[in-house]
């Protein structure tokens, strides 16, 4: 099919066709159903309306600008959205199937549920028989624009995404089988539960994707960074990516946990002059029992502490700062000044915790305890005391959060 076999709509028309359809998604025995199926409405700006349902098969719009459009369940098989603008864009359910979409800009965008699998549409001149339009080849996402797009169970099986922009995706239990991100950036993709059969992801950059639940069958990790993974993900795939680049093994961890926290305490008690700071990075510490311990300084930076035992605990200016405290039990315990940024303590018990600044010596100020853009749904908080601290960027609306002020 040419671009000089589309239909170009005038203005009037376009404007009936929009106007009907929109009276539809609000009264549909008044309106009707929009069609712009094999039209030419390339640049055409439709931003802000509520197009749900529309059909565009066939059509051609490219650089089209739709941003912040209600369009889903729309259908888009096989239309041209090449260097489209849908920059928040609701395309729940929206049908992508052979959709051209090589420089589109899709920041922000729902396609939660989406299909965006193979294929190309064939477009017969004459009586339409029955199978004449089929479904073969690769729906295209070269060079395009998905940050932070949610396509939680799309399905994007064979689709090629080669040098697109995924970084800050929501990818959970998408369905990838035979799919090509060669080239993406993927920096902190969360691909837990996904599909990932045959799925290509050579010289890709993964850098802190969550891959938790993955389906690993003849991927190709070649050249790809997985740099960066917290060790419940490293676990899921380093086995099955022996040629991609990863962090090397963290220096401490629970082997030489004991170790490490008594050169610690001697770096406490000279000043710096002996031992050394117990710093975990990226450590498996899941299930670790430090109840009752009293923790000064010590840092536990993106390390895996689920399930992890403060009850009792006294701690002071620890840094927890993106490590996995899912479940983790800080029941009674004391914490002062210390660092939660990132942190996701979803389901942590914190009941009768006390949770405060810590005062620097000689009155010189003190260290707020942070939990900016910490994850705490589902925490419980029953009879804790949380004074002055930072919780910007922290849902805690519904958390009975006991903050004082």
């Amino acid at each position: 099919m040419t671009k000089a076999d589309l239909k170009i709509p005038s203005p009037e028309e376009l404007k009936a066709i929009v106007g009907t359809h929109l009276l539809w998604t609000k009264t549909p025995a008044k309106g009707k159903r929009g069609e712009l199926s094999y039209c030419a409405l390339p640049g055409i700006d439709l931003s802000g309306l509520d197009l749900h349902g529309m059909v565009f098969t066939g059509a051609d719009l490219g650089g089209a600008r739709f941003d912040g459009c209600n369009l889903a369940e729309c259908d888009f098989f096989g239309a041209n959205l090449s260097g489209a603008h849908l920059r928040g864009a609701k395309l729940t359910r929206a049908v992508l199937r052979g959709a051209r979409l090589a420089g589109t800009d899709l920041e922000g965008a729902d396609l939660h549920e989406a299909d965006l699998r193979e294929g190309v549409l064939y477009r017969h001149r004459g009586p339409r028989r029955p199978g004449e339009i089929e479904s073969d080849g690769a729906a295209e996402g070269e060079m395009t624009n998905f940050f932070r797009a949610d396509l939680s169970n799309a399905k994007l099986s064979g689709s090629v995404f080669k040098g697109a922009k995924l970084a800050g995706a929501i990818m959970a239990n998408a369905t990838m089988v035979d799919a090509d991100f060669s080239g993406c950036d993927m920096t902190g993709v969360d691909l837990r539960g996904a599909n990932l059969s045959r799925t290509n992801f050579t010289s890709a950059r993964l850098t802190g994707a969550k891959m938790v639940g993955v389906s690993i069958d003849k991927t190709v990790f070649t050249g790809a960074d997985l740099t960066g993974l917290m060790p419940e993900d490293l676990n899921q795939v380093k086995a099955w990516a022996r040629d991609a680049k990863f962090d090397p093994p963290p220096v401490n961890n629970r082997d030489n946990f004991t170790a490490v926290i008594a050169a610690h305490e001697k770096w406490l008690q000279s000043d710096g002059r002996e031992g050394k700071q117990a710093v975990f990075e990226r450590a498996d510490l899941s299930g670790i029992d430090l109840s009752g311990k009293l923790l000064r300084l010590v840092v536990f930076r993106r390390c895996s502490l689920s399930g992890a035992d403060f009850g009792e605990a006294r701690i002071f200016a620890v840094d927890f700062s993106g490590s996995d405290l899912r479940e983790a039990c800080f029941r009674g315990a004391k914490v002062s000044g210390g660092r939660f940024d990132g942190a996701n303590l979803t389901g942590a018990d914190l009941s009768g915790c006390r949770i405060a600044p810590l005062p620097l010596a000689g009155g010189g100020g003190q260290i707020a305890t942070s939990f900016r853009g910490a994850l705490i749904s589902r925490s419980v908080f029953a009879g804790a005391d949380v004074f002055a601290g930072d919780f910007s960027e922290t849902a805690l609306a519904g958390t009975g959060f006991p903050f004082r002020g």
